[in-house]
């Protein structure tokens, strides 16, 4: 009996060790993965954050580019109505006074005709035809598109993490519960399945980019 005894004891020293070892893990790696979850959900909200106001950069400047190309749309109207009334002198007045955006596109559609004739289409369909603002609305709005995306990927990353946690959760909760039972079939299966959680994880952790906060 005094032998049994002993193995017994040793037994558990065993598992109490095992348990320990794994507990200790799973401790360090869940908190890790919890500053790793913060993080990525700060890094979300950040890129979210920059996209929402990136995209308002990109409707001004598309509105803006909107507002010129009204303007053009008007000059343009208003020259042609006086060089088909024969009012010349006005027509060049307007041509003056038409925006420095527009004249290129103006001036390239006016030479494909023979002097004192008017061509046929009209300047906007020229690719002289250019807005800076329109321009920048496009690339605003193409880098408002990648912030958001990035935005969706550090969430996908922080809920990785979460997960993570949950599974060192469960690491400790069959770590500290193989302790409490006598039957060593019982202490191998719950330290079986935590070490496979353990394991399970590890990888995930390991696999996932890491936020150092700097």
């Amino acid at each position: 009996m005094s032998e049994q005894t002993q193995e017994t004891r040793r037994r558990d020293r065993r598992v109490e060790l095992i348990a320990a070892i794994m507990l200790s893990i799973a401790t360090v790696v869940t908190a890790w993965s919890a500053y790793q979850a913060t993080l990525w959900g700060a890094a979300q909200a950040e890129d979210y954050t920059s996209a929402s106001a990136t995209r308002t950069e990109s409707v001004r400047a598309s509105t803006e580019a909107n507002r010129q190309i009204l303007i053009d749309v008007a000059t343009f109207l208003n020259w042609l109505d006086a060089e088909q009334s024969g009012d010349h002198a006005l027509a060049d007045d307007i041509h003056v006074r038409m925006r420095k955006e527009f004249l290129p596109a103006f001036d390239a559609w006016h030479a494909t005709a023979p002097a004192g004739s008017i061509p046929d289409g009209t300047p906007f369909e020229l690719p002289e035809y250019r807005l800076a603002a329109e321009e920048r609305a496009k690339r605003l709005e193409a880098k408002a598109a990648a912030l958001f995306e990035d935005g969706n990927k550090s969430n996908e990353v922080g809920d990785d993490f979460v997960l993570a946690a949950v599974l060192f959760a469960s690491v400790l909760f069959f770590s500290g519960l193989a302790g409490t039972f006598d039957s060593l079939r019982a202490q191998l299966f719950l330290l079986i399945r935590g070490g496979v959680m353990l394991v399970v994880g590890t990888v995930i952790v390991v696999t996932l980019p890491q936020n150092v906060g700097f």
